[in-house]
């Protein structure tokens, strides 16, 4: 289980550096400030508890409030889990008394663990189309360019303007 997490996050950190890499050897002139959707959507989809397409995004009030749900459904079901699975654990009372160290699941446990996985599963596919969403709006909104014939750099910032009404006056 160790080495899976350190594979998962060598080959996170290997996509964010190739694409960071490639954004900025390929651009034309402008600063890579833009952040890409997909990465966002994908970092939230990965299989750990935590919603790291919303931290991409620069959302940390969102990433925490799905890191938390993540977390609320994960851990019992894991918890479940392993109280019912042939995996060795320390239940000294199963030592004691073999006629309650039971092997199989009950159909109460076993619905409890798929709507445990189930609301998991539909908290990542939420969280990963709202990292992506929120990505998009910052990258309509905020740009950040570098003009190589001025050697200057260019920030451009789109703020809505509400109309004026024409009863005020």
């Amino acid at each position: 289980m160790r080495t899976h997490n350190v594979i998962l996050g060598a080959l996170v950190l290997l996509t964010l550096t190739k694409t960071a890499t490639a954004q900025h050897h390929h651009s034309t002139g402008r600063f890579p400030s833009k952040k890409d959707p997909a990465i966002a959507a994908i970092l939230s989809l990965q299989p750990l508890p935590v919603d790291l397409g919303s931290f991409y995004a620069g959302n940390w009030e969102r990433g925490i409030l799905y890191t938390a749900a993540e977390v609320a459904l994960f851990v019992p079901a894991m918890v479940l889990v392993s109280q019912n699975s042939n995996w060795p654990h320390h239940r000294y009372d199963s030592y004691y008394y073999s006629d309650q160290n039971r092997r199989t699941w009950t159909r109460a446990e076993r619905e409890r663990l798929y709507y445990l996985l189930g609301g998991y599963v539909l908290v990542k596919i939420v969280s990963a189309f709202d990292a992506g969403y929120s990505v998009e709006q910052r990258n309509a909104k905020l740009t950040l360019g570098f003009d190589e014939n001025a050697k200057s750099v260019e920030l451009s910032l789109v703020l809505p303007i509400p109309a004026l009404s024409s009863n005020s006056k």
